[in-house]
Parts: structure tokens; C-alpha cells; sequence
């Protein structure tokens, strides 16, 4: 499994959203890397949360 599907790309994309770096914890300033992975991670748990609860028909909020 070496291809990323093209969906994953557009969700990703979509979905993530990296704030301004003015926005960013002061102690991740100087590192990019760190924060792109934390962000996307965050955003792939909520999103992860909505889609739980949208299959068990308990709208869940994050």
C-alpha cells in the first residue's frame, strides 16, 4: 500500500486546516512538522466523532 487514494487526499484537504502560525501554541512555533501532524490528527478525530455519531443517530458534537 504505497498510493494514498485520491479520496483521502481530498478529505484531507478539505477537512484540515492548519491555522494561521501567529495562532499556533508558542512552544510548537518552531516546529511546522509537529503542528501539521497535531492539527490533522485533531481534525481526524472530530471528524472520526461526527461520523460515529451520525451511525448511531446521536448527533456528537466535538
Amino acid at each position: 500500500m504505497n498510493d494514498i487514494p485520491e479520496i483521502v487526499e481530498e478529505l484531507y484537504f478539505s477537512m484540515v486546516h492548519i491555522p494561521d502560525r501567529k495562532d499556533w501554541p508558542e512552544y510548537l512555533r518552531g516546529d511546522p512538522a509537529v503542528i501539521r501532524g497535531l492539527y490533522s490528527f485533531y481534525y481526524g478525530l472530530r471528524m472520526g466523532a461526527r461520523i460515529s455519531g451520525a451511525l448511531r443517530e446521536e448527533p456528537f458534537i466535538l
